[in-house]
């Protein structure tokens, strides 16, 4: 951030002259006014906010930590609905002139590390943390320091209201029933990392629209993936080689069910006519796979501009009523990738 000093080096003046014209003072030429005008404009320099981080030690920035829970070979993938998510929360950052900053880290040690290097040293303001794990380090230790932060998810048992969700449970639960309405019974579940809370969350969705059909769950039809593509197209590839495969697989992301569309097609079958496909997020590639896929919405958009503001509003300290505490709904989005078992 620019100082005041770096404006009178580029005008050429004093200290004490761009004071007076900031202000207002008619002791200054204009010739000088406008050299220190000029000179403010091309810093983009911002008084009041120079003086509030002077003023309250702020650093104007807040953070993101991902944690990559299985990392490929130490090799950390990009993940588009993350990307979409951090698009959300910087339009809303551009919005208010608060900058955001990103790591991506192995699970590990390195990764409270991070932690503890970031908040001891006050490297930024606040943080979002997303992906949340049963008894997670990151929460306890954030608390303990009582570091301002917000999470992307929920725990069930978590008695604060620093949280916005989507809500994973009807997500699921939409693409199965929507499965189930089309006509098939025989239906292959690829589930999240289980490290992951949201995990037992979305399969309660698979297990509330199976009971409510009075469909068996067939556990030799469940697999577990790791939200990569290549997880997914291994996990199709076993339930498409059991004796008795599905009709229909419901997968818990979008690159996940990319892989199992490429699995029912290496098996010299046609998705959405011999084996159905739903995907979770929507992402903008979907709609151009093929055959486009069936998936499930969620504004992430909207998600990452919330948290934004919910931790803008943590850090100073005013009232959160509104914000905290906030369930999306997810949407289904019918494409060509589901229809009726063969």
């Amino acid at each position: 951030m620019p100082t005041i000093r770096d404006v009178a080096r580029y005008a050429n003046v004093s200290v004490g002259t761009v004071s007076n014209v900031l202000n207002g003072s008619q002791l200054v030429k204009d010739e000088t006014r406008q050299r220190v005008l000029e000179a403010i404009e091309a810093l983009q320099f911002h008084p009041t906010a120079a003086a509030r981080t002077l003023s309250t030690q702020r650093t104007n920035l807040i953070g993101m930590i991902r944690t990559e829970l299985r990392p490929q070979n130490q090799r950390i993938e990009i993940d588009p609905m993350v990307l979409d998510l951090i698009e959300g929360i910087t339009a809303a950052a551009i919005e208010s002139s608060i900058g955001l900053t990103f790591w991506t880290i192995p699970v590990g040690r390195k990764e409270m590390d991070v932690y503890k290097r970031v908040v001891n040293s006050r490297q930024v303001d606040g943080l979002i943390l997303f992906a949340l794990r049963e008894n997670d380090p990151r929460l306890a230790f954030l608390n303990e320091q009582e570091f301002p932060f917000v999470t992307f998810g929920r725990l069930d048992r978590q008695d604060t209201d620093n949280w916005i969700d989507l809500d994973s449970t009807y997500g699921i639960e939409l693409a199965t029933r929507h499965l189930i309405e089309l006509g098939h019974r025989r239906i292959g579940y690829i589930a999240p990392p289980s490290e992951q809370f949201l995990a037992r969350q979305r399969w309660q969705g698979f297990v509330n629209a199976m009971n409510a059909a009075n469909l068996p769950i067939d556990h030799q039809l469940v697999q577990e993936g790791d939200f990569s593509e290549k997880s997914g197209q291994a996990a199709a590839t076993l339930l498409l080689e059991r004796a008795q495969p599905p009709t229909a697989i419901v997968c818990n992301n979008d690159r996940m069910a990319f892989g199992a569309m490429r699995a029912v097609q290496a098996h010299g079958l046609v998705v959405g006519q011999d084996v159905s496909v739903i995907g979770f997020d929507d992402l903008p590639t979907a709609r151009y796979t093929h055959p486009p896929l069936t998936t499930i919405s969620q504004p992430i958009h909207e998600i990452g501009s919330a948290l934004f503001n919910l931790l803008v509003r943590y850090i100073n300290r005013d009232a959160v009523v509104g914000l905290a505490g906030t369930l999306f709904k997810p949407e289904l989005v019918v494409r060509q990738s589901t229809g009726f078992p063969p």
